[in-house]
């Protein structure tokens, strides 16, 4: 009978974690279902219970990263943060919970803080192709246009047919005042997206730049064929047509771009010529 007792007694603290362990993985599994199910309030309070429950767990670096997600979600944005930062305390080289944080920071406009987390994310793996996007990204945002040329190219090497990247690389060519160059990125993405109606409105927008009006207004049809319900393609059309003194063209595009849900005031403001302006 002793020796049975004191088997007992040894054991209890064993069933106790074991207990822990399963009422821990049940949470975990309950708040993921709650989430796959879009019941964020009720994930994030499961998760958190966790984490309570073993709060030294590694895996709830993940828990954290989830937590993070669905807070961005709910546009709560600082706690996000948070939540994130709590699983690279546990998870300093987690790629994804650094890319989630990166991507949060961009959108909050905290460049710098993105561009650590990136630049982490590639000492890690140099190859990540996210990472080399969004740090382009950054760069470029930066105006530091050689840096973003590198990691544009670096991207481009990988994965030729990443359209953000060909089409940030694009841009940036364009804004570097190598149109040549830029046009052949525009080239090689509709080699790939013969239909890709936002290919062709930017690249009729480089077009009108070089006040090449026949090529803009070409593309600028074009890239409506494609996709007539786009509100942002009547606008550009409209500054086309203003351009080339077309007052009554612009107005038409204007007013079709407000039906289509873009602001009028905003129209209104873009359809006044800098000599009314004055005149007002």
């Amino acid at each position: 009978m002793r020796i049975l007792i004191a088997i007992l007694l040894a054991c209890s603290p064993m069933m106790g974690i074991l207990a822990n362990n399963h009422e821990y993985t049940q949470l975990v599994s309950e708040g993921m279902k709650a989430l796959q199910e879009d019941s964020l309030s009720k994930a994030e309070g499961l998760f958190l219970k966790a984490i309570t429950l073993k709060p030294a767990e590694k895996t709830n670096a993940v828990v954290y990263q989830y937590i993070g997600q669905l807070r961005v979600r709910q546009k709560r944005h600082m706690e996000a943060l948070e939540a994130f930062n709590d699983g690279l305390s546990l998870e300093p080289v987690s790629q994804s919970i650094l890319m989630d944080r990166a991507s949060l920071n961009i959108e909050l406009g905290r460049l710098n803080h993105a561009l650590n987390d990136l630049s982490d994310i590639l000492t890690l793996n140099p190859k990540h192709i996210e990472a080399l996007f969004f740090r382009a990204y950054v760069y470029a945002e930066q105006h530091l246009n050689t840096k973003a040329r590198i990691d544009y190219e670096q991207l481009l090497l990988l994965k030729p047919d990443h359209r953000q990247g060909r089409l940030g690389l694009a841009l940036l060519c364009d804004k570097d005042n190598r149109p040549r160059e830029a046009m052949e990125h525009i080239d090689v993405l509709l080699r790939y997206w013969p239909d890709d109606a936002t290919v062709y409105a930017i690249r009729g927008g480089m077009y009108q730049e070089r006040r090449q009006y026949e090529q803009a207004l070409k593309d600028m049809n074009h890239a409506i064929e494609l996709e007539p319900g786009n509100p942002d393609f009547y606008i550009s059309r409209a500054l086309l047509y203003k351009d080339f003194k077309q007052t009554a063209l612009a107005s038409a595009d204007f007013r079709k771009a407000i039906s289509l849900g873009a602001s009028p005031e905003e129209c209104a403001a873009m359809m006044v010529t800098p000599a009314e302006d004055t005149k007002k």
